[in-house]
């Protein structure tokens, strides 16, 4: 049996600071393709709308109940 968790259409808070993810900022998964997952960016800085994740980083982040 496997269980598949994803983040895709969810909105995430992050657990812990890292790059540019602040902790307890809420975040938005717009795509989870299981390897990666993709998280909205509207911040001008970077010139880009989404950031592409490993599935690594997704200890770092919590799906949000509001």
């Amino acid at each position: 049996m496997s269980l598949v968790h994803s983040y895709q259409g969810k909105s995430l808070i992050c657990e812990k600071t890292f790059a540019f993810f602040k902790k307890g900022e809420k975040y938005y998964c717009i795509y989870d393709s299981g390897n990666h997952f993709y998280i909205w960016c509207d911040d001008r800085r970077f010139g880009v709308n989404e950031i592409k994740l490993d599935k690594a980083h997704k200890e770092n982040f919590r799906i949000s109940n509001f």
